[in-house]
């Protein structure tokens, strides 16, 4: 078990290339088989790893682990390992299928998933970096597959911006190389206090930030994710905002809880931060009208509010103590599973009805009445019902603004702004039947079924999962508040009303809000700007 993080890495990079040099049909069954492999590998890994916690550290080539390239595990990384294996084996089973272009496909996919679980599991910063590119290029070539025009323009945009983003971050890592003498994180963490007040570790935090602003879709540096969503395939799409975004939210983690933890007070500026990309997100989703820029725009919104989770408790609390951090985290867990339901589902819808207007789609609950089912259970989810997983990471981030009349004042637009564009969304399950040819879709019922029911059992189940896996101390009798059934329900008839009278009739503004795209030259004045800002608050 030793060396279980390098097969994490190795085994769906291995299978993509034997998959795509076999000639025989039957290769394309190597996704599944190198996705049972990994999931059996991980249970035995942590089941390891709770017997002998002093194996979480792989350091390779014999050399002092201050130099040598190193893995590292804990909860943080586990939790994000058995995430993307459980995405992956989704996205793979409902795009599924046997051609030539598939296993192309399947090649990028399986390839992407392997540098995906590495840049979890690295413990130094340049190859944290290494990683960080090869998925930027990886998902650019997914974002453009068999697509022209846009798409093209699209994923260029998508490659630009996400790799000076990384330029950005590699040079905040020679910066403190310069300083520290070493990329480990761990080393890093440990010494960081000794030169914390130098100007150019200061400059170095800076960069990184700025870089993970962008890989996150942070306001305003989201510009690039809607025109990507705009594009790509439904299951890309899943994947860029059920897993791709949260990279960041890693390495945010990572750079935050573990390397700076507590150095700098940023707690203020990045909830503000998450704040404002949370209504600003909201706000451009209820104008839509396209079902992919809809839930495009809610990643931006969802990611803010997983911002203003992490920083709720002050700067940088404990992760797995405190609610609102624990809050955040779970968040950007279930976004990961109710968003990749909610794409996949609309791509399905889309493929049917051979549009993306939400005005142009009615009688899905009748035409299509199991990807309606699996579609409401998403809507539930993001909207925060009770017994639904959306449900309990934001009441836990709700917990910790309870002495915060302003922040829950905040968070509070924001859920609503969410239920007021699903009002909207939800508008194409009614209506009568459409006399519309729907093929067969076991591989893709399956796939969304397993996102639903993971949905519903974090919902439902939450506290005794998660109580043994982090010991939580808080949430144990929510359901028994008769107060939390009457405040949902009562934001979501007040959602469908604002929706009829207001939203529906979409005024100016709301055209305005449609109609006003950013350019690339002023995306890239705004990253400018966002490095400025943040240098203020950490100079300053």
């Amino acid at each position: 078990m030793f060396y279980a993080p390098v097969l994490f890495v190795f085994i769906p990079i291995i299978i993509a290339i034997a998959m795509f040099l076999i000639k025989s049909a039957k290769a394309h069954y190597l996704v599944f088989l190198s996705q049972l492999a990994l999931i059996a590998l991980f249970v035995l890994y942590v089941i390891h790893l709770s017997n002998d916690p002093s194996q979480n550290m792989i350091v390779f080539g014999g050399w002092d682990a201050r130099f040598a390239i190193s893995f590292y595990n804990d909860k943080l990384s586990l939790v994000f390992i058995g995430l993307t294996i459980f995405v992956w084996l989704v996205i793979l089973l409902y795009t599924f299928k046997i051609n030539y272009r598939q296993k192309k496909l399947f090649f990028f996919l399986m390839f992407l998933e392997g540098v995906f679980l590495g840049l979890i599991q690295t413990n130094d910063l340049f190859n944290l970096f290494v990683f960080l590119e090869l998925t930027t290029v990886l998902v650019t070539i997914l974002i453009v597959y068999r697509k022209g025009g846009e798409a093209f323009k699209a994923g260029l945009q998508y490659m630009l911006l996400n790799t000076v983003a990384a330029m950005f971050f590699l040079i905040g890592i020679i910066l403190l190389y310069y300083v520290y003498g070493t990329i480990n994180i761990r080393v890093i963490a440990s010494e960081i206090a000794l030169y914390s007040e130098y100007n150019i570790v200061k400059f170095a935090y800076v960069l990184m930030i700025t870089g993970l602003c962008v890989k996150a879709a942070l306001f305003p540096l989201f510009t690039w994710l809607p025109r990507a969503h705009g594009v790509a395939q439904a299951s890309i799409s899943a994947l860029l905002s059920g897993l791709i975004v949260k990279a960041a939210i890693y390495i945010f983690l990572r750079v935050n809880f573990d390397m700076f933890a507590n150095i700098y007070d940023m707690s203020e500026m990045f909830f503000w931060l998450g704040a404002v990309s949370a209504l600003v997100g909201v706000f451009i989703a209820m104008s839509q009208k396209d079902l992919k820029q809809i839930l495009a725009y809610h990643t931006v919104s969802q990611v803010g509010i997983i911002m203003m989770g992490l920083v709720a408790t002050g700067p940088f609390a404990t992760l797995f103590t405190s609610p609102g951090a624990f809050g955040g985290l779970l968040h950007a867990i279930n976004h990961a599973v109710f968003k990749s339901l909610l794409f996949l589902a609309a791509g399905t819808i889309i493929r049917v009805y051979q549009t993306k207007k939400v005005y142009e789609i009615r009688g899905v609950f009748k035409t299509m009445p199991w990807t309606g089912i699996v579609l409401i259970v998403a809507m539930l989810s993001i909207t925060g019902a009770p017994f639904f997983n959306g449900f309990i990471s934001k009441s836990m981030i709700k917990y910790a603004f309870k002495q915060d009349l302003l922040k829950m004042i905040v968070f509070t637009v924001v859920n609503l702004g969410t239920m007021i564009s699903f009002a909207k969304f939800s508008q194409i399950l009614f209506g009568p039947k459409q006399n519309l040819v729907v093929e067969r879709q076991t591989k893709q019922h399956l796939a969304m079924s397993l996102l639903a029911i993971a949905s519903i059992a974090i919902g439902t189940a939450f506290y005794p999962i998660f109580k043994s896996l982090f010991a939580l101390t808080w949430g144990g009798a929510l359901y028994l508040d008769v107060m939390i059934y009457v405040e949902y329900f009562g934001y979501l008839a007040l959602a469908y009303l604002i929706y009829f009278f207001i939203v529906k009739r979409d005024y100016l503004p709301f055209r305005l809000l449609r109609k006003s795209p950013i350019s690339f030259l002023t995306a890239n004045s705004l990253f400018v700007l966002s490095m400025i800002v943040i240098g203020l608050f950490v100079f300053l």
